[in-house]
């Protein structure tokens, strides 16, 4: 019991900041969030399903000091990374790194903001917000992506009274260069069956960010599957992988699609999942479905020093067809 009171009276000497920690519960109670889950737009040469990536939701053990005074950070950039609010060091890399961009086209009752945005000299990544009065669904996607991308996709979710908010990555490894110009037409919004058009149009340049390149050239095959891992880029927030999958044309007398996928943990244990942002059929493959991909690890954890990839193949017919082929893991130096 000495214990417990002790205990006791050392909580209620940290001060707390109840005006702001009050708001903050408040308008969580007032905007109830509508996590849903979304896929990704995926540009490559080939026919596939797309892969779902689901939204998680943020727990009441998160609201502390701490994490509140995190919280009412938001809003400098218009709440549109409220649901990377559990990766509060992404967060807080992104917004030193990312330039201010700040741009808004309304068409048709649909306002399209870019926010934020970074090149680390293999992809674009940007923040954005579609606001709107009409039901889009679910989460809504772009007819096109801007020009001269190799690949990208988006994800996001909806958030009461503020609107669709996301984050859009591009991969520019078919045009890596020191200064990238966006240039961005959406022309159409499709949501859930619904075409609806506009004129909206978007043009602003990145320079690179210093980053690190990582040579990897590591090669794996098994049943008629191969994956090399090529090469990467860090930086202070993310790790962007190219690699690709090589496919036995003899695959093809049993399976249609073949798709190739990663997972990651790092040397202190964390986990992660290694989206695409795309893929293009491999020049000269031997088969339909020989594709060069780019991923990206978003929330690197800054002590990490080394990374394993966990390769992984799903080969289908149909999503009720389909058999999973797992490759041996490749580890590579982050430092």
């Amino acid at each position: 019991m000495n214990e417990q009171n002790r205990f006791k009276e050392a909580l209620n000497e940290i001060p707390v900041p109840s005006k702001e920690l009050d708001a903050i519960l408040s308008d969580a109670f007032k905007k109830e969030k509508k996590h849903v889950k979304f896929s990704y737009k995926k540009m490559a040469k080939y026919i596939a399903t797309a892969g779902l990536i689901s939204i998680c939701t943020v727990s009441s053990a998160y609201v502390s000091p701490a994490f509140a005074n995190f919280v009412t950070q938001i809003p400098i950039i218009g709440q549109a990374f409220d649901y990377f609010i559990l990766q509060e060091d992404y967060y807080q890399a992104y917004e030193e790194i990312s330039t201010d961009i700040g741009l808004a086209e309304k068409s048709n009752g649909i306002e399209i903001n870019i926010q934020k945005a970074f090149y680390d000299g293999n992809t674009v990544t940007l923040s954005y917000v579609l606001r709107t009065e009409k039901d889009l669904g679910s989460f809504p996607t772009f007819e096109n992506l801007p020009t001269n991308i190799s690949g990208g996709g988006y994800e996001g979710e909806y958030v009461d009274g503020i609107g669709y908010v996301g984050m859009m990555t591009l991969s520019m490894r078919n045009n890596s260069q020191d200064k990238v110009n966006i240039d961005w037409n959406p022309q159409a919004i499709l949501s859930e069956g619904h075409i609806i058009e506009g004129d909206w149009h978007f043009g602003f340049s990145l320079n690179k960010l210093e980053g690190k390149h990582i040579a990897i050239h590591e090669h794996l095959s098994q049943d008629g599957v191969s994956v090399e891992l090529i090469d990467a880029v860090k930086t202070d927030v993310n790790l962007t992988i190219n690699y690709l999958q090589d496919v036995d044309p003899s695959i093809h007398e049993k399976w249609l699609a073949v798709e190739a996928e990663l997972s990651a943990i790092d040397n202190l244990g964390n986990k992660y999942k290694v989206p695409y942002n795309g893929g293009t059929g491999t020049k000269g493959g031997d088969s339909s479905e020989d594709i060069t991909w780019n991923a990206t690890i978003h929330g690197l954890n800054p002590e990490a020093t080394t990374i394993t990839f966990y390769p992984f193949a799903n080969v289908s017919n149909s999503q009720i067809d389909h058999k999973r082929i797992d490759f041996d893991p490749i580890t590579i130096e982050l430092n």
